[in-house]
């Protein structure tokens, strides 16, 4: 309020530049009596959909080496952490920001794999032929035994009684979702 009336007192007495000196006062006193201005929000996502899973889904049988997009079996939901900054006495607008993170277990096959080669996330290569990452990912890879025990982030999440262990499936549990997964299978 303060910026309207100085600027117009500052023009009718001092012309353009004394419009233009008024409102720069009138933006002082209104940030000190009003605060910083709006607070902004940075990185916060609208939409939290991920990968889906639904009933019926087909799991691939993986002979050789292959391609696959995943099914997501299991999901710990999408956990949002903000941080806020700025906004103090001096004035200036607050900044919040905003992070994501979630525990994802994705099926890749029907049967037991030798291997998982190269890793793509969003159309992103984040695991190379070599097994190296390259972006921080943690990742636990489960082959598909039929003895194979279940996952212990899925067991800490469900509870020992209630986490599936998906014996003859190979999946990986991740904090990251990958979206496309290079499987490798013996031949049979």
């Amino acid at each position: 309020m303060a910026t309207l009336v100085l600027g117009t007192v500052g023009r009718v007495l001092g012309g353009p530049i004394g419009g233009l000196v008024g409102s720069f006062v009138g933006g002082l006193v209104d940030r000190n009596i009003f605060g910083g201005g709006a607070a902004r929000e940075v990185g916060r996502v609208g939409n939290l959909a991920v990968q889906s899973a639904a009933y019926g889904e087909p799991i691939p049988i993986v002979i050789g080496r292959m391609r696959i997009a995943g099914n997501l079996l299991w999901t710990s939901g999408i956990a949002e952490a903000s941080s806020r900054s700025g906004g103090g006495k001096r004035g200036g607008a607050a900044t919040t920001t905003y992070s994501y993170s979630a525990s994802f277990a994705v099926g890749l096959a029907g049967r037991e794999i030798d291997a998982i080669g190269r890793i793509w996330a969003d159309g992103r290569l984040i695991r190379d032929a070599g097994g190296l990452f390259l972006s921080p990912v943690t990742m636990r890879s489960h082959r598909g035994s039929e003895t194979q025990a279940a996952d212990p982030l899925i067991a800490a999440f469900e509870g020992d009684s209630g986490a599936p262990a998906y014996r003859g499936v190979a999946y990986v549990v991740s904090r990251t979702c990958p979206s496309r997964i290079m499987a490798i299978a013996s031949p049979t």
